[in-house]
């Protein structure tokens, strides 16, 4: 575990651990917009993948997603799980199938798992990392008391990464980052 000021700041620094210059990082829209900021502030491309809204209830376009992960230019995608803001809690087969095609495709997950705490009775969250050991050394998982407490004001965020080598480069990151005051996000 890592800790940084900010989950926002962290995901700016693990697409910059995880990505090169010019590289494409996958979202799925609607998405919260600090994500498109994050991925234009570290100098790679945005690329949706839209969710399907079928009458409110949206679900991940996984076509969508495997044809945008094949593309070599495609290194890492931005998971929202839950996702916010259409508030889907992804199932466990959601998130294996989404697995499944990133380490199919050598694609990145920077998993913003901060709302995981605030679901509806009735639901289960699973952390994408716990799907299984390969996934888990492909992802990073950012989550922070700020939702759950109220504690905004302490910008203190969590940084999963159990791969030793991600997270010492995502150490070298943070050490070589401007502060978060000065990061144009």
């Amino acid at each position: 575990i890592v800790t940084t000021p900010g989950v926002v700041y962290a995901l700016l620094q693990a697409v910059k651990t995880v990505t090169a210059p010019g590289d494409g990082v996958i979202i799925m829209t609607p998405v919260y917009y600090p994500f498109y900021r994050v991925i234009s502030a570290a100098g790679r491309n945005v690329v949706k993948n839209p969710l399907i809204n079928d009458g409110g209830k949206y679900s991940i376009d996984f076509d969508g997603l495997e044809k945008l992960a094949r593309d070599g230019k495609n290194t890492a995608l931005i998971l929202c799980s839950p996702h916010n803001p259409v508030g889907r809690v992804w199932t466990r087969a959601e998130l294996e199938k989404l697995a499944k095609i990133c380490l199919e495709n050598n694609v990145f997950v920077i998993s913003d798992e901060i709302h995981f705490d605030l679901i509806m009775p009735g639901y289960s969250h699973t952390v994408l990392a716990s799907i299984s050991p390969d996934i888990a050394a492909k992802t990073i998982t950012c989550t922070a008391p700020s939702k759950t407490f109220n504690l905004a004001g302490l910008n203190h965020s969590n940084i999963v990464i159990p791969d030793e080598n991600v997270r010492q480069r995502f150490r070298r990151e943070l050490s070589n980052a401007a502060t978060p005051m000065q990061t144009p996000y």
